[in-house]
């Protein structure tokens, strides 16, 4: 089994299919569960048994089911990455394939990685629409990224499942020593803005910044993420992808990069520009309407 973030795991998650069986219960006991649903967002706080098994759920956005089939199939939950496919679905990349890719990386690495994915934005196709997904596999200081192209389908008014899903890339380590690799900067920005919005993670995201880091912190950045969830509740934050900034005259590559953040009262979007030299984050700025400027 690879290790996953929990709070990823809860990013799509609706009420359990298990609720079609309360018609079988006592008016008591309905009365019970309608009190149960109406405090849901105090509960999730604390641990809720509402909030134990998302993965039961339907996905209700085609981003959302192609993250819960990469992740699943990646993290060894063979059955929840199964529940995310389509009812006819046959798909070049099963579950199991995910998995094997995680076990070589966990071979490779020398120790079980920490997965995390981003996707890309939904392009319109025959068969539904098409969704470029990189998984990354994250082992102390080393990471390793794989590519895949998911196609989904709506198969209800506002559910979606996986059709098909298709290995496109990979990232191989170097023939000489895999600890000098240098990645995809672009991925390197996704996934530090990942670490921190999506897996709520400081300290693989304060791993990631060079020595001569500027601008927002990861620490930061998570603490005012933090604020924003006491306002507005908490449901599910990730990065929207990096896009390179060719205006840029700086020595470091930039992105700009923009994240959003679901909650249970309101839904918004936040841009930044991350600078990436080398394999690391140099500098992370912008974030205007959630981080305050120097004079606020």
């Amino acid at each position: 089994m690879v290790e996953v973030d929990e709070d990823e795991n809860t990013e799509f998650a609706d009420p359990p299919r298990k609720w079609k069986r309360v018609g079988t219960l006592t008016a008591g006991w309905i009365i019970l569960l309608a009190l149960g649903a109406w405090v849901a967002p105090g509960f999730a706080a604390t641990g809720s048994p509402e909030d134990e098994d998302p993965w039961e759920a339907d996905a209700t956005d085609a981003k959302g089911a192609a993250w819960s089939y990469l992740v699943a199939g990646s993290s060894g939950d063979l059955k929840d990455a199964d529940n995310v496919l389509c009812a006819d679905a046959s798909p070049e990349v099963k579950p199991s394939d995910l998995n094997s890719i995680s076990e070589d990386y966990a071979k490779e690495l020398g120790g079980a990685p920490r997965i995390d994915a981003s996707t890309g934005d939904p392009i319109s196709v025959a068969a539904g629409v098409s969704i470029t997904g990189t998984v990354s596999y994250n082992y102390r200081n080393e990471r390793r990224f794989e590519e895949f192209m998911v196609t989904v389908q709506e198969f209800d008014s506002g559910k979606f499942c996986v059709s098909d899903a298709v290995r496109t890339a990979s990232q191989e380590p170097s023939s000489d020593d895999s600890s000098t690799e240098v990645g995809d900067p672009a991925l390197i920005a996704n996934d530090y803005m990942t670490q921190i919005v999506g897996n709520r993670d400081v300290t693989a995201a304060t791993e990631m910044q060079c020595d001569s880091f500027f601008g927002i912190m990861a620490v930061q950045l998570n603490s005012v993420i933090g604020e924003w969830e006491t306002e507005n509740g908490w449901r599910s934050g990730y990065s929207l992808g990096a896009v390179e900034n060719e205006n840029s005259e700086t020595s470091a590559t930039i992105f700009d990069v923009s994240i959003k953040l679901e909650g249970e009262i309101a839904v918004e979007t936040f841009d930044f520009i991350v600078g990436v030299q080398g394999d690391c984050v140099s500098s992370v700025e912008g974030g205007e309407g959630l981080v305050a400027g120097p004079e606020d």
